[in-house]
């Protein structure tokens, strides 16, 4: 009989330990269970791409708005204000590319501390060929990230 590797990462959660709790009251032992804990990297390197948002940070993109807005702002009312339209274009463009930057900051770092990252959790299932279709419906009842299959 040709045995399987059912391999399925999932977040630590109930969802997990339910999972595995159902495949072994279906027959499936432990030693056919294997899970895996993977551990948060605590390396956090940053990129900085503020093109392409690769890598999920960009902090220009509200300084540009909000300088783009209030030098328009600037530049309409500079023609009534009396050191005209070019010194107040570049005064609004100078203040509001500060306060767009400013609350990027406060508002990426908000998202920093909110961040609720878990770990998760591969776990591998030999099983024979004639179980692997009730193994997965079993894994994907329970909310994995992803399900794959390794011919042993």
């Amino acid at each position: 009989m040709t045995r399987l590797y059912v391999v399925a990462t999932f977040e630590q959660s109930l969802f997990l330990e339910l999972a595995l709790s159902e495949l072994e009251e279906k027959g499936i032992s432990k030693e056919n269970i294997l899970a895996v804990p993977l551990k948060m990297s605590s390396n956090k390197g940053k990129i900085m791409d503020t093109i392409y948002r690769a890598d999920g940070i960009s902090i220009f993109d509200g300084a540009t708005v909000l300088g783009s807005a209030a030098m328009v702002l600037g530049v309409i009312y500079g023609y009534v204000l009396a050191w005209g339209p070019i010194i107040w274009g570049l005064i609004g463009l100078t203040v509001g590319f500060i306060v767009g930057l400013l609350l990027d900051l406060a508002v990426g770092n908000k998202r920093k501390k909110q961040g609720n990252a878990k770990a998760d959790v591969v776990v591998m299932i030999s099983c024979t060929e004639s179980q692997v279709d009730w193994v997965s419906t079993v894994l994907e009842n329970h909310h994995p990230n992803g399900i794959g299959f390794i011919p042993d």
